[in-house]
């Protein structure tokens, strides 16, 4: 039979009340009426994990870290939730520009538990984050390693480490993981995208390209990256007039973004609305584009967007 001590008397009593009205609340309405109602339970019973693990995850999502970091720390390392408490502290962290101490906590994590696939999948996405590519990448594949069988949603563990490998230039290594990606999630938006739009821009296998990033569209089809990856994969098949509306479209969905008002200008200029190109590269240099992007805009300001294709097809 089970104990009939879990709740000693009226004040931990009314703190699982509360508890579980800011449990069965905090996705019914706003943050702010969880919050009070979890606070409240940890006020009445300190060691209230459960309600530490709800308050903090709601400070968080209200922007008050330093709380959320707070509250994450009380939770016992020899606890069954601090795994947990720690990766959500480490969220934190990160959030507060806490990178270091984010990864030192997540290490410590995985050392004492070394075959946690969870526990490794957040070190591996912290490096990811941080775009330490390389450890990301062995971190993945030790994520990988530890599970005891691989299903369905470990897709996103496969397609994180594409990403750490496509970064670091090991393309048919990346490409593989992508696939195997979509072996277990085929209709996945995110990795129809990537790796569509990475077969694209290396000029391979077009055709299926061009149908994933579709299917990709299909899926989430008020994206504006990936109707930004449909247009471009247009543009760079020379199907200009494909390529309009779609970019159009993701230039509504995403108006501040520099890469896809330079990308809407090179195919208005690509279909002889030239007014209308400068203009939108005039508008992509006014959000602050990456200086090498800065620079070749202004340059397509200057001499026009054919001139610089030359350029750049003389190694200019």
């Amino acid at each position: 039979m089970p104990p009939y001590d879990l709740v000693n008397g009226p004040r931990e009593g009314a703190a699982e009340v509360f508890f579980t009205v800011a449990a069965a609340v905090s996705g019914e309405t706003t943050n702010t009426n969880a919050l009070v109602y979890a606070r409240a339970a940890l006020h009445l019973r300190p060691g209230h994990v459960d309600a530490a693990l709800l308050a903090a995850d709601l400070l968080e999502a209200e922007g008050q870290h330093d709380l959320a970091d707070a509250v994450y720390s009380t939770v016992p390392v020899d606890h069954p939730a601090y795994p947990e408490a720690a990766i959500g502290r480490a969220e934190v962290l990160m959030a507060i520009e806490r990178n270091d101490d984010a990864i030192e906590l997540l290490k410590s994590l995985v050392a004492s538990r070394p075959n946690d696939p969870d526990i490794l999948s957040a070190l591996a996405t912290a490096y990811r984050r941080l775009e330490r590519w390389a450890e990301a990448e062995e971190t993945y594949s030790r994520a990988i390693d530890a599970k005891p069988r691989i299903e369905t949603r470990d897709w996103s563990l496969f397609y994180a480490r594409a990403i750490a490998r496509e970064r670091q230039g090991k393309w048919e290594a990346a490409e593989a993981d992508f696939r195997k990606a979509l072996e277990l999630n085929p209709d996945q938006p995110s990795v129809l995208n990537y790796l569509g739009y990475s077969l694209i821009e290396r000029g391979e296998k077009l055709d299926e390209a061009l149908e994933m990033i579709k299917r990709a569209v299909a899926g989430r089809p008020d994206d504006g990256y990936i109707l930004d990856s449909l247009a471009w994969a247009y543009f760079k098949l020379g199907r200009y007039d494909e390529a309009v509306e779609p970019m159009e479209r993701a230039t509504e969905l995403l108006p501040s973004d520099p890469i896809l008002n330079d990308h809407l200008g090179d195919i208005y200029w690509m279909v002889g609305r030239k007014r209308e190109a400068r203009f939108q590269w005039r508008r992509a240099l006014s959000f602050g584009p990456e200086p090498d992007e800065a620079k070749r805009i202004s340059r397509k300001l200057e001499v026009g967007l054919d001139q610089v294709l030359a350029e750049e097809a003389n190694g200019g």
